[in-house]
């Protein structure tokens, strides 16, 4: 009898076995990069829902027997969860595949909003979701079908460098935790992406030089551009053309070109700590910058183009006087209003924290920051830096020659 107990025991055991199933859909093995010399980074920045909320995705039951179905919605709170969820996997299949780290991705001081300096953003589109689900406590079993969009975007050449849909489909006959299936359906899913050699060939290039501190910088000789022949007032369609929109990630600001070699001068913190950004420039098209060197106490940056600048912008290192003509040129609040010009008048030199800076009654808005500030003649007396919100008709500017003076710029 001891024996044909041990035997039925045995028995259930296997039965249960069988009927507790689960199981991924995936065949595929993620490569192992670790040895393979990647330098680039990446960062997980997007997540886009191609479903309308709330939207039927399947079936719900309750209880031990799974009973009383209902329709089960495409939620907010769905939502959330998944994402979190998308975000938690793709770190850690990143980090245990030798993927490189990228650093400020722990920093507490990391704005999501900018592109921190990574050269890869990666993007999650959720396309499709099919959700047949019972459902005890915090414990679920069934079936999820997934299928998701994943993109990589580069920096430095401003577009999207990768593209691949991923099918994913995980089913559980028993029980287990609502975050345990979801993690398992969802690292079957990613498998396919890390299996991809053509996803890990974007890593490969090597990465730009690291933007230079102002301590390092050795003189760059830059050219001065010619003295307008017509008043701003008269023509200012010769100055116009040298202003640029500078975009980086959902932040924007102002530039304007500077000597003939493609470089443009603008605010630190409109670049932020991105090695690339997107160069908008007067006829709507866009290309790609670098950041080549930046000043953060003074709020200067300088970005390199490929293209030949339209014009470059002549320098006037000569001092205004109090009550002069000067003229704010930029794109308030983004590239739909940009080559806006306002007028006002020199107020003089002020400091503030131990820095020059010029003052002005011209207007400035959001999205100015970086552009130039020019006198009646069209010659760049300072860059546009911020404006005073608690009070009317005062906004500061940085004096030219001390941004190229940071910057290591030698006019020529």
């Amino acid at each position: 009898m001891p024996v044909l107990k041990s035997a039925a025991k045995l028995l259930a055991a296997a039965l249960f076995a069988l009927t507790s199933a689960a199981y991924a859909e995936s065949s595929v093995q993620p490569i192992n990069v670790g040895g393979e010399g990647l330098t680039k980074t990446a960062q997980l920045k997007v997540w886009k829902v191609h479903l309308d909320l709330p939207q039927k995705i399947g079936t719900l039951t309750k209880g031990l027997f799974c009973g009383s179905p209902e329709d089960m919605a495409y939620t907010k709170t769905y939502d959330q969860f998944l994402w979190h969820r998308v975000q938690t996997m793709f770190k850690q299949r990143t980090a245990a595949l030798g993927y490189p780290k990228y650093v400020s991705d722990d920093s507490s001081f990391a704005d999501t909003s900018h592109s921190n300096g990574a050269d890869l953003r990666i993007g999650f589109a959720l396309t499709a979701l099919e959700s047949n689900m019972c459902v005890v406590g915090v414990e679920m079993s069934g079936t999820v079908k997934i299928t998701l969009k994943a993109e990589v975007y580069s920096n430095k050449l401003q577009k999207v460098v990768y593209a691949r849909s991923l099918n994913g489909s995980y089913t559980s006959d028993s029980k287990i935790k609502e975050t345990e299936f979801y993690d398992t359906l969802l690292d079957s899913t990613l498998a396919q992406l890390f299996a991809d050699r053509a996803y890990v060939d974007v890593y490969r290039d090597n990465a730009a030089a690291p933007v230079a501190a102002a301590s390092t910088l050795a003189q760059l000789p830059v050219k001065n551009g010619a003295k307008p022949r017509d008043s701003v007032k008269a023509n200012a369609r010769g100055v116009v053309s040298a202003v640029v929109t500078i975009e980086n990630a959902e932040i924007s600001g102002s530039g304007f070109y500077i000597g003939s070699e493609g470089y443009i001068l603008t605010n630190q913190h409109v670049v932020g700590d991105a090695k690339y950004v997107k160069v908008r420039m007067q006829g709507g098209y866009s290309v790609p910058g670098q950041v080549v060197r930046s000043d953060a106490v003074r709020d200067v940056a300088l970005i390199k183009t490929d293209v030949e600048p339209p014009v470059a912008m002549y320098v006037r290192l000569a001092a205004a006087k109090v009550g002069d003509e000067v003229y704010a040129i930029g794109s308030p609040f983004g590239a739909a209003l940009n080559n806006s010009v306002t007028r006002g008048v020199f107020s003089g030199v002020r400091r503030a924290d131990e820095l020059a800076y010029i003052q002005s009654d011209v207007a400035v808005n959001p999205g100015n920051s970086g552009g130039p500030l020019v006198d009646a003649d069209g010659g760049v007396i300072a860059i546009t830096v911020k404006k005073r919100t608690d009070a009317v008709g005062i906004a500061l500017f940085i004096p030219i020659a001390e941004a190229l003076d940071k910057l290591g710029l030698s006019l020529q």
